[in-house]
This record gives structure tokens, sequence and C-alpha cells, in this order.
């Protein structure tokens, strides 16, 4: 089925798929394929579409096992591509989207004590939740490579600057001999968010607009840190140890330029600014005309009664 509905963006089929894939942690496609009573090979076909769509993974656990992408992080990417395509009329409702996203977060635990250890895809999940949230700034300390890891997800990266946070990230200088990590650092340094190194990180942690943080013990068990002298502390090293890194050279390398945002998200933009039509064909070189046109398929998109309310339902979406 290729009818797009207007739910989450996604046809049916896809949908249905992804929804039951967020009930547990991860699936091998064969359990995932008895679970739906299906074939292997008709679940390939959705799963290669929601891989597409930046919905699902490849478990870092499990090899061969895959992994929803939580949709707090994975929807609004989701919107923001549709919304960027002019040819796409699949923009997800914000309300639905919202919805979904709620109705996720509620069955998920969140505990305040130890999560528990040696699950990386527990760890994705969490920060991927985290992130989503994030208004100023994450903050990402990184002793080790490991593949597959939320450190090393462009999806994870997407989501923090895509909300035009800061991204800062520390990485200890012992595993930039690997091509993979050199190759993200690369990716890092087009879109503005280079990483820096020291010969030692001594500990892994996240943080989230130095108001949540993540420790992980040696053996993968994570602690959330919400307020307190133990947040306080890894804030300060946090500080401490960039002030001291220095920049990766590799990520410096030239790149071709990132494109320039699509025309009707900068419209948008403006428009949320408080720019009149007129002054937004003029800051972008369009005409009066292109400018209206593009508020009205974005109030359509948006299923939005008036600018003030696509505004708004843009910001929900992460669009702005």
């Amino acid at each position: 089925m290729n009818e797009r509905e207007c739910a989450v963006g996604l046809d049916r089929r896809t949908e249905f798929v992804y929804r039951m894939m967020l009930r547990r942690r991860r699936w091998r496609p064969s359990e995932l394929a008895a679970v739906l009573d299906t074939t292997e090979e008709w679940l390939g076909g959705v799963v290669a579409e929601l891989r597409e769509e930046g919905l699902v993974t490849a478990s870092a656990d499990d090899e061969g096992a895959l992994r929803a992408v939580e949709p707090a992080l994975a929807l609004p990417a989701l919107a923001t591509r549709r919304f960027q395509d002019a040819q796409s009329t699949g923009l997800p409702g914000p309300l639905e989207v919202e919805r979904l996203i709620a109705l996720h977060e509620r069955s998920v635990e969140r505990p305040a004590e130890p999560l528990g250890a040696g699950s990386a895809d527990e760890a994705s999940a969490l920060v991927e939740r985290l992130v989503a949230t994030v208004r100023r700034e994450v903050v990402l300390l990184v002793p080790e490579h490991s593949a597959g890891s939320f450190e090393f997800s462009r999806h994870v990266a997407e989501a923090v600057l895509r909300r035009e946070a800061v991204l800062r990230q520390v990485w200890s200088a012992s595993f930039l001999h690997r091509p993979a990590a050199v190759e993200h650092a690369r990716w890092l340094g087009a879109q503005g968010a280079a990483p820096c190194t020291l010969p030692h990180v001594p500990t892994r942690a996240v943080i989230v607009d130095g108001a949540v943080g993540v420790l992980f013990d040696a053996g993968g068990g994570a602690r959330v840190l919400r307020g307190g002298s133990g947040l306080d502390a890894l804030n300060g090293l946090a500080d401490r140890l960039w002030d001291n890194s220095m920049e990766v050279r590799q990520a410096t390398s030239p790149l071709p330029a990132p494109p320039s945002r699509p025309r009707r998200e900068r419209v948008l933009r403006l428009l949320a600014d408080g720019l009149t039509d007129d002054a937004i064909a003029r800051r972008i070189g369009v005409s009066v005309r292109t400018v209206r046109n593009d508020v009205a398929s974005t109030m359509v998109g948006l299923d939005a009664r008036s600018r003030f309310q696509a505004g708004v339902r843009a910001a929900q979406m992460g669009l702005l």
C-alpha cells in the first residue's frame, strides 16, 4: 500500500509494524514475522521502508536484530524531511505525532536509580528520548569507540542540530585511528559540530542543557542525574575537559558545503520571526506570490487555520 495516511506520515502497514516494534527493545526478523503472522520477505520490504525513513536501526546488542528508534526523536525528523521536500504530500499530522509520542513515553519506565548494565540499545533509547527535549546544548563525553552506539549516531546528532542547539563532544584520541570514527568526525565537522579530543576521557556521559545527565559505568550501566551535587560535578568535569581539548584535525578537512535550507523551511522560519510576505520575498529573492503559496501549502500540511497556529505546530513538530 502506497497511500499515505493522515496520522504519522506512514502507510497503514508501515505504521503498524513500527508501533509493534516499539513494544520491545529489539527484534530479530524471524521473531517479528512470527508475531505478525507474515513472511520474512514481506517484513523485509516494510523494514527497509522504516530504515529509509529513520524509524528503525540495527541493534547494537544483537547482530542481525533491529530496534525502533524512539518516536520522540524519529517522528520530528521524519516531519522535517517531508516538510523540506516540496513534492511531499505525506506530512505527519502534528496532533497524531504528539499523541503517539506521549503514549510511548507513558509506557517507558523512567527510573532515577541505575538502569542496569550491558544494554547498548537501552542506552541509545534513553539518550534519544533526552536529546529530543534539548533546548540549548548536548554534551557527550566519549572515552571509547563503539560501533552502533548513540555517540556515533547521525540520527542523534541531527536531532540536536535540527533544534539549533549546540553539540559538544569530547572524544578520547585513542580511537581516532579507526576509519569509522574519522568518517563520523568529518561528517560532524561538515555540520559545524566538529568533536574535540583529549589523550584521556575519564568517563562516559551525556548532559542535556546542563539539567539532566546520564553517567555510565564500566559495565554499561547508567545512572540518570537530575540536579544535585552529582550533576554539578559532572557539568564541571565536562567544562574542564572541553576547555582543555583540541578539535579533531580530520574534522576540518575540506568537504562540500552543506546544502542551504529548503525554501519552504526558510519561509516558515522568517514567518515565525514576524516578517511580512513582502519582507520574506525580498529576503530570500522570490516573488510575493511564491511566498504566499509556500505559506498556504504549509498551513494545509500542518492542518493549521492561521499563520500563528502554523508556527505553533511547526515548533511542536521540531520544524523550527
